[in-house]
């Protein structure tokens, strides 16, 4: 997938703001501690008068600029995301980032495991400028007119070359009830296809008896209530003689933080540390498991450099208390949390508010989680296998393999 397009998903998708008042099941230890900040924020240089120099650029451009059309909204827009983007990891400027209300209720849906969309995933290739999709998802408008691999060479007839990321997302974005046309080429035929934009569920959950007594558990994202989703599954499981699971989180950019550390809770035992983060304002805070009565399962868990935020959360907490074995290639590296903030107009920004850190307080932001055992695969491979049914992806699946035989041996 390029790069531009991992980092627009994961800003979408990997949202850890929701909800520190919710998280009632841990409690907190807190001291005040030190720590060093992940990535610059500081210009490398002095810049004396900020705030008057700030007014005095924005007057020249007002006044000098070569078009009448710039405007003071503008420039202040302009500034926020420039803002943001200083304030944001340098390989991903887009972390922080401010919302229209419009946009914020997509980005809710999507935390739900709903979305308004015609359900595709893609790659896209900004100098040949085309779609490629890589996933169409069950359930979805798409799933009826595309296939993957389909390659979108014009959206609504508009040709995509040279088009940044955003623009084509724009293009394909819209209200629920609205029509996009895609022009496809498959094979050697070209052809347009019309689509209906509506309201689907997403799978956040996927539950596969790979044999007696081993299952496999795909979580996709950490959408809301998937814990409790998991935890019910587990149960049946158990009852049914299960020993063994292994937890497919590739792909898995990230999603609701509580949600991680639930999913986490529910295989490590009472007072053992699932996660501890350093704020500003509170120092050191070390969420803790309350469950008397975790699962006993014995754990494989499979990631790649798509697995991130809090899918990291809960591989580094089992790799650290030994609770499971980690598998496939390193993680993405996103060990931050945001905050999102209502605005007066009622737009949304979030930004950094936390620093996130393992059990043994490592820290994985920018270089991932290495795994225990490393099994590289392409993105295209995967992505084949990943459209296999569990059962058939079994027998092809190296990761897969690898980790039912340390389950197994």
């Amino acid at each position: 997938m390029n790069p531009k397009a991992k980092w627009a998903v994961l800003v979408i998708l990997s949202f850890v703001f929701l909800i520190f008042a919710g998280l009632r099941p841990w409690s907190f230890a807190q001291e005040q501690v030190t720590f060093k900040p992940l990535f610059p924020v500081q210009p490398d240089h002095d810049f004396p008068e900020a705030e008057r120099t700030f007014e005095e650029i924005k007057n020249l451009i007002l006044n000098h600029y070569y078009s009448d059309s710039i405007t003071r909204e503008a420039l202040y827009w302009a500034a926020i995301k420039g803002m943001l983007r200083q304030i944001s990891p340098p390989d991903n400027p887009e972390l922080s980032k401010i919302w229209t209300p419009e946009e914020y209720e997509r980005v809710l849906l999507s935390l739900k495991g709903t979305l308004i969309a015609i359900g595709m995933k893609s790659s896209f290739d900004q100098q040949e400028g085309s779609l490629t999709v890589t996933e169409v998802l069950p359930g979805s408008p798409a799933e009826a007119a595309l296939k993957p691999l389909d390659r979108i060479l014009r959206i609504n007839s508009q040709p995509l070359k040279g088009e940044s990321l955003r623009a084509v997302n724009a293009l394909l974005e819209g209200e629920e009830g609205t029509e996009v046309t895609l022009t496809v080429n498959r094979d050697i035929e070209v052809f347009d296809v019309i689509i209906k934009r509506r309201k689907f569920e997403t799978q956040s959950l996927i539950i596969t008896r790979l044999t007696d007594n081993i299952a496999l558990v795909e979580i996709k994202g950490f959408t809301s209530n998937v814990s409790r989703k998991l935890g019910a599954e587990l149960e049946k499981l158990k009852n049914e003689g299960f020993r063994g699971l292994i937890i497919d989180f590739r792909n898995n950019l990230g999603g609701i933080f509580s949600e991680s550390l639930r999913v986490t809770e529910l295989f490590l035992p009472e007072n053992k540390v699932l996660l501890r983060t350093v704020q500003r304002e509170t120092g050191l805070q070390n969420y803790i498991s309350g469950n008397k009565e975790p699962f006993t399962f014995e754990l494989a868990v499979l990631v790649n450099s798509q697995t991130a935020s809090s899918a990291e959360i809960v591989a580094g907490a089992f790799q650290d208390h030994q609770k499971a074995v980690i598998v496939g290639t390193r993680t993405f590296g996103k060990a931050v949390i945001e905050k999102t903030h209502k605005l007066g107009n009622d737009f949304r920004v979030k930004f950094i508010t936390s620093a996130m850190y393992s059990p043994k307080g490592r820290t994985w932001q920018g270089k991932g989680i290495t795994p225990d055992f490393l099994v590289e695969q392409d993105e295209k491979t995967l992505a084949a296998l990943l459209k296999m049914h569990p059962k058939k992806r079994f027998a092809r699946d190296v990761a897969m393999i690898t980790a039912y035989k340390l389950l197994t041996r």
